[in-house]
């Protein structure tokens, strides 16, 4: 019997990355400094918006690796 190995090669969208990557920085600069009425609730979004630029830099380090 004849066991192939199948292995899936996920591709990076370098371009899809780059965009979303602004997107997240342009979002995370807005809302720093935009006036809220509690400073919990700011805090919490730019925690989730610093997050996604951190996974998105990684996300575009591994884009650039692949090419």
């Amino acid at each position: 019997m004849n066991e192939y190995k199948t292995e899936k090669v996920v591709k990076i969208n370098k371009d899809l990355v780059d965009a979303s990557l602004m997107l997240s920085i342009i979002s995370l600069i807005l809302t720093s400094v935009s006036e809220f009425s509690s400073p919990v609730h700011k805090n919490a979004i730019i925690i989730v918006l610093a997050v996604a630029v951190v996974a998105l830099v990684i996300c575009r380090v591994l884009a650039g690796r692949q090419s």
